[in-house]
Order: C-alpha cells, then structure tokens, then sequence
C-alpha cells in the first residue's frame, strides 16, 4: 500500500493529508479548522479531522506511516 502522512498546524488551523512517507509528496486533502471558528480548535476538533482524515487515507488507499502534531489531539487538563 502506498504510504502517506497526516500533518496538523496549529497556527494556520489545518490538517493535511500528504502523500509520501514523509510527508514530501503532494496534497492529498486539506481540511480548514478555521472555518469552523474564529477560536482556537479544541482537542476533540483536532482528533475529529485527524480521523476524517485517516478514513480519506483508506478511501484513497494510503496507508498513514506519521502523524506530525498528533499532541494536538490530546486535552492538558
């Protein structure tokens, strides 16, 4: 299966799926936090596109091998 990487920004809002082990090929799919709300995404909000995202990946047939700001997902309190 072909490999691809998930990737969430916190200052631009997003996340994206791109292709490549590393995350060096093209977009695959983007989603945009920050039309959501003009506040800061919660934990929960990231981990929901984190898994929209992932269920592309399968949709598209990539297998996701990293997850680059994946504690972004996780609540600090």
């Amino acid at each position: 299966m072909r490999k691809a990487s998930i990737e969430l920004v916190a200052p631009a809002k997003i996340v994206t799926l791109i292709a490549g082990e590393f995350g060096y090929g093209k977009f695959l799919y983007t989603v945009d936090l920050s039309a959501v709300s003009e506040n800061p995404p919660t934990p929960s909000q990231w981990f929901d596109v984190l898994e929209e995202c992932k269920r592309k990946a399968r949709e598209l047939r990539y297998d996701v091998s990293r997850v680059k700001g994946q504690h972004l997902t996780l609540d600090n309190n």
